[in-house]
């Protein structure tokens, strides 16, 4: 038997510990306000709404992807980047998006296992060899994932991976499978962590805030187009690197939003026409963990 919803925040909990009122991973975050303008290629490849016509608003959300909200900027983390299409209709779609570049797991039960020795402990080195030798295609990772969790540039020069796979239906019946990518459109050095650490334990967030001050931040929106032997079901499947790449839009933040509803839940599964999910078991696992953990920290 899998890991149930229930057991799922147990086990995010015990990592982080609980922190009311605030989410159960990315615990520290900002709301803002922004736009997306779709490219004209995007229109070719899906007839979702907000891929055709005029810019569409968008909330977004910058965070660190940890669960303990306390936790300084300058500590090696990841990142994430999540956007609400605001649609005309009153719906919206989401896309989440976060700084590693892959999910090295088939399911969510490598996450969870990766979770329980993430923090070293007496406790969680013993779970080590038992877990590297049921997940070894974590070790040829180790490196990048060390080092992009050490980066400490702005949320605005970083790159976001949505790496679950979705299935885009043109306005003919068209279908092809892709997955998003979100790139910066400025290019800034990393700085050391002692740097890092003069600028206060929440420099990104407040880099971020004067950043907007005085201009948007901008994300070009790209999706990776799968090909015969790409397996859009498997998280952990590694598209080669020259599958055909589209620019589909760009996101402009303009804004930090302080008044925004911080009950807000961004769901990679809340879809529209001419989009349709994988069954990638991680993707699906995902919706019901978030509904319980909104109605834990809201009471609701």
């Amino acid at each position: 038997m899998g890991t149930t919803h229930e057991q799922a925040l147990d086990k995010i909990h015990a990592r982080f510990g609980a922190h009311e009122r605030h989410r159960a991973l990315h615990a520290k975050g900002v709301h803002c306000v922004g736009s997306f303008t779709p490219t004209p290629e995007a229109s070719r490849l899906t007839q979702a709404s907000h891929m055709s016509g005029p810019p569409v608003p968008a909330k977004v959300r910058f965070s660190n992807g940890g669960g303990d909200p306390t936790v300084p900027d300058y500590a090696p983390d990841v990142r994430g980047l999540a956007v609400s299409f605001q649609l005309a209709d009153g719906s919206a779609t989401d896309i989440l998006g976060q700084t590693l570049p892959r999910f090295p797991f088939k399911d969510q039960e490598g996450f969870f296992a990766a979770m329980a020795v993430s923090k070293r402990t007496p406790a969680s080195l013993l779970k080590l060899p038992l877990f590297l030798a049921r997940y070894p295609s974590v070790i040829k990772h180790t490196r990048e994932v060390d080092a992009l969790m050490a980066r400490r540039a702005s949320f605005a020069a970083r790159r976001y991976f949505a790496f679950h796979a979705y299935k885009w239906i043109d306005a003919g019946g068209g279908e092809r499978w892709i997955r998003y990518f979100w790139h910066p459109t400025v290019d800034e050095p990393d700085f050391t962590k002692e740097e890092a650490k003069s600028r206060g334990q929440d420099y990104l967030f407040d880099e971020l805030r004067e950043r907007l001050a005085t201009e948007p931040v901008r994300m070009r929106l790209e999706v990776q187009v799968a090909a015969e032997g790409d397996n859009p079901h498997d998280p952990s499947d590694e598209w080669p690197e020259d599958r055909e790449r589209v620019t589909v839009g760009t996101l402009e933040v303009t804004a930090i939003d302080d008044d925004a509803d911080d009950g807000i839940v961004y769901d990679p599964m809340r879809l529209v026409d001419g989009i349709e999910a994988s069954e990638d078991p991680a993707l699906r696992f995902r919706p019901p963990v978030y509904t319980l953990s909104h109605a834990r920290r809201t009471g609701s």
